[in-house]
């Protein structure tokens, strides 16, 4: 184009050009992008920020400072806020931990191993003084004289690995010498376990991004207003509430992605353990391989309808004839695998044939593949187990090969019911195996955490630990009964229709045998408790064998409660009591031992009462028994004053009757009679409980 002018102007092809200062419109729409994304971020941030000062966002610890004893010693106590914080499923009874207490700083002289995992590393179904962590000490206190052995649990039911790195890592700003981690059994079902997830979030990236993104205030908020999840009214038992897919198939990807997982987080566990400078022993998970049949059921839907039903009756003839004839089950799973090679139960019940028949190691290889197509796999498939070792070896770690070690300890070569109680939870002597295990293992390590071969060899005998670690038949009694309420489960009644019988012919056993106030307790155990708080059976079995003067038997049982109950609590300060009169009664005095213990726990007792945590005035007044019992009786008096307010009546007179005794030991029979009077003043169907302190009192 030509101007008037005769110069030449640029053709613009019909457009305007954009005047000089004037953004064009890419421009325009990337700065209202710009400005949106800067205002969601402030709107975001303040959002964030005004949740997290109403209590949003972040997580609870594993380990709190609960406060300062009289040495200046920090208490510190695990916590179930902790672990309760990776679980998105069933979290109306989100997974627990033994509560432990122990002193920071670390006290000299101490020797302090931390114990990770799931439940079966926690040791249940057993009280803490029978799981593998108290054989641990007691093995491990024999082996180092003079050293105090102190093993910190924080196995927690129902997690995967992921949640046993974090917590983990928490346990090493409390100075921990040893790491111990035994986990594994958790990776498809439990708490960030593949099976729990959906599929896009699987992966190790992914899951650490899920937990991040879970720790936003705004996501907590969303959860807990808008989530649901919180079913209380949920009667079912945790492990059915964790189960996020019922089958799982043999090539299913998940399997791949269980193991992988397991392996990537036990080898970061390792690798900051390292970091701070201390050793670790990572254990391979066992499980019972001989003892239990398959809990999944096989999808079938790929088949015709004949050859389901052939393979149906097949299983049916082979389970029926178990523990008869080996060689018509041996005929039936064969049979059956022809139909289908990848079928759990019949690998299993071909298992059993050859187990029965003597031929182990052949039975052991079906076992093991039973394990490993199980459609519901709360046991570690193989693979699981091998990336363990993987890890454990490629990160630097002892390896404890638990799978290993309970297999050498089984009759043929393959684990039962003599080391397992259900699928991966060991039994009382499998707990005794568990640490017998981990100190081999620590021949391995150097400095002062080697235990050689001469110290390894001269431990005592599994009898004399069980008889050192208190073991007893109602402590079993409990364990069986947790076996026989998973034996009610829908799945375990299909897979192992025997499996409830055992433990309920067990507990009926035990409950044969008991004397009639002792079956009365157990009745009482088995109640739901009315405060939602369960004591242990050891506990109410002692108070009906105290009640009958049967002083010798309560007090061993009185002592394994008090070890059983979470410490510094008003549990602990009781059973102390009752162990302690127990003795007294026994004896006729307390040893100079007794009386220090005496002190020491109602030094405990001072501390609950003074943190503000005993509110029912429990907490005074077995503190107040306590000082009492150590000849304390003015400190006592003090403790049983400031106790009385706060009780039940029935608690009062029972205060009341320890101040007559500390009046009557300090020589002032006239304020004893003081609080006689009163008493009989009030009335009431007490009064009868004060003549006879009356009775007590010389005239």
């Amino acid at each position: 184009m030509t101007s008037t002018n005769g110069h030449s102007e640029p053709s613009t092809g019909g457009a305007s050009r954009p005047r000089r200062g004037r953004l064009s419109r890419r421009q325009r729409v990337a700065v209202l992008l710009v400005f949106a994304l800067v205002v969601s971020a402030v709107v975001f941030g303040l959002l964030e920020g005004a949740l997290r000062l109403a209590g949003y966002g972040g997580y609870a610890p594993t380990f709190s400072r609960a406060g300062t004893l009289p040495d200046g010693a920090t208490l510190v106590m695990t916590d179930h806020g902790g672990p309760a914080s990776y679980f998105f499923r069933s979290r109306s009874r989100p997974a627990s931990l033994n509560p432990t207490a122990f002193e920071m700083p670390k006290p000299a002289g101490t020797v302090r191993i931390v114990m990770a995992g799931g439940s079966a590393a926690k040791g249940s179904p057993y009280p803490r003084h029978l799981t593998s962590s108290a054989f641990l000490g007691a093995m491990l206190e024999d082996a180092w004289p003079g050293r105090h052995v102190e093993v910190i649990n924080i196995g927690t039911t129902a997690i995967a690995s992921f949640p046993v790195l974090g917590m983990v890592t928490e346990s090493l700003e409390y100075d921990p010498d040893l790491v111990v981690i035994y986990a594994g059994n958790n990776e498809f079902y439990g708490a960030y376990g593949v099976a729990s997830l959906h599929t896009a979030g699987r992966s190790p990236f992914m899951i650490r991004l899920i937990r991040a993104t879970r720790s936003l205030a705004i996501a907590q908020f969303i959860d807990r207003h808008l989530g649901g999840g919180y079913d209380r009214h949920d009667d079912r038992t945790l492990m059915e509430a964790m189960v996020g897919r019922a089958s799982i198939g043999p090539d299913d990807p998940a399997r791949a992605d269980a193991a992988r997982n397991l392996g990537a987080f036990v080898g970061d566990a390792v690798r900051r353990c390292r970091a701070h400078g201390v050793p670790v022993i990572v254990c391979t998970p066992p499980c019972n391989e001989r003892g239990l049949a398959p809990l999944g059921e096989r999808d079938r839907s790929w088949m015709n309808d004949t050859d389901r039903a052939e393979i149906e009756s097949l299983l049916a003839d082979a389970a029926a004839g178990v523990g008869g004839d080996p060689d018509a089950v041996e005929e039936a799973a064969r049979a059956a695998l022809e139909l289908d090679p990848q079928d759990a139960t019949a690998h299993y019940l071909l298992g059993r044939a050859l187990d029965e028949r003597g031929e182990f190691d052949e039975a052991s290889v079906e076992f093991r593949r039973a394990v490993d197509l199980d459609p519901m796999p709360w046991r570690p498939p193989s693979a699981s187990v091998q990336s363990v070792r993987e890890a454990a070896r490629s990160h630097g770690a002892v390896l404890c090969d638990l799978a290993e070690a309970f297999r050498a300890e089984s009759p043929g070569g393959s684990v039962g019911w003599e080391l397992m109680d259900d699928h991966v939870h060991p039994s009382l002597r499998g707990q005794w195996l568990i640490a017998r295990s981990i100190v081999a293992s620590m021949s391995e390590l150097s400095g002062e955490l080697l235990v050689d071969a001469d110290r390894f060899a001269a431990l005592s005998s599994r009898e004399d630990y069980d008889e050192r670690l208190l073991a007893n038949p109602y402590d079993e009694y409990a364990a069986a009964h947790a076996m026989r309420v998973l034996g009610m489960i829908p799945f375990y009644q299909r897979s192992n229709p025997g499996y409830f019988a055992r433990f309920d012919a067990e507990c009926r056993r035990i409950e044969s045998e008991s004397p009639v106030p002792v079956q009365r307790a157990i009745q009482q155990w088995l109640s739901p408790p009315s405060d939602g708080e369960q004591r242990p059976i050891t506990g109410l079995v002692a108070q009906a064998l105290f009640g009958q003067g049967q002083f010798e038997q309560g007090e061993r049982l009185f002592d394994a409660a008090r070890r059983s109950v979470v410490p510094y609590g008003t549990w602990e300060l009781q059973y102390t009591v009752f162990m302690l009169r127990c003795r007294g009664a026994v004896h006729g005095r307390l040893s100079e031992d007794d009386l220090r213990l005496a002190l020491e726990t109602a030094e405990r007792g001072r501390f609950l009462v003074e943190s503000g945590s005993s509110t029912n005035g429990a907490g005074e007044r077995f503190t107040g028994e306590l000082l009492a019992l150590a000849g304390e009786h003015r400190e006592a008096l003090k403790m049983f004053v400031a106790a009385g307010p706060k009780l039940s009546v029935e608690g009062r007179v029972a205060v009341d009757e320890a101040m007559v005794e500390s009046y009557l030991a300090l020589r002032e029979p006239e304020k004893a009679r003081q609080i006689v009077r009163a008493g009989l003043s009030r009335g009431g169907k007490y009064v009868e409980y004060y003549r006879q302190m009356q009775q007590r009192i010389a005239p």
